[in-house]
């Protein structure tokens, strides 16, 4: 997806490396964790997801508002592939609200609710 290159969020805090739209309110991707990430793997997976969710709605830059119910139920090690899928729950006037869960060999790793918001148009 073109929208990857244009994350504000560039190696090494991109942490989205593949991704494909299913429909108009779900997502799939990958992270792939290496020894070189710069914050805790756990960490970059939740920020996968937040990654994957902007890649859903925005076409420009949007903001990452908050998290919740976030869950690391098995710690991710570099080699790990992180497959994960993300969903819009619904929109609030320009915020979003979205679930996500990552797998790693299919066992559920981690998980958590995002919340992101539309830019503001001057």
């Amino acid at each position: 997806m073109s929208w990857l290159a244009n994350l504000p969020h560039q190696i090494p805090f991109r942490a989205a490396s593949t991704a494909r739209k299913i429909d108009d309110k779900t997502i799939e991707g990958q992270y792939l964790v290496t020894a070189n990430d710069v914050l805790p793997t756990g960490v970059m997976a939740v920020e996968a997801m937040a990654q994957f969710a902007g890649g859903l709605v925005f076409r420009e830059q949007g903001f990452f508002t908050g998290i919740d119910r976030c869950e690391l139920l098995r710690q991710v090690e570099p080699g790990d592939v992180v497959n994960c899928v993300v969903t819009l729950e619904a929109e609030f006037g320009g915020t979003f609200r979205f679930s996500g869960v990552g797998r790693v060999d299919g066992v559920e790793a981690v998980r958590g609710r995002f919340y992101l918001s539309a830019r503001a148009n001057p």
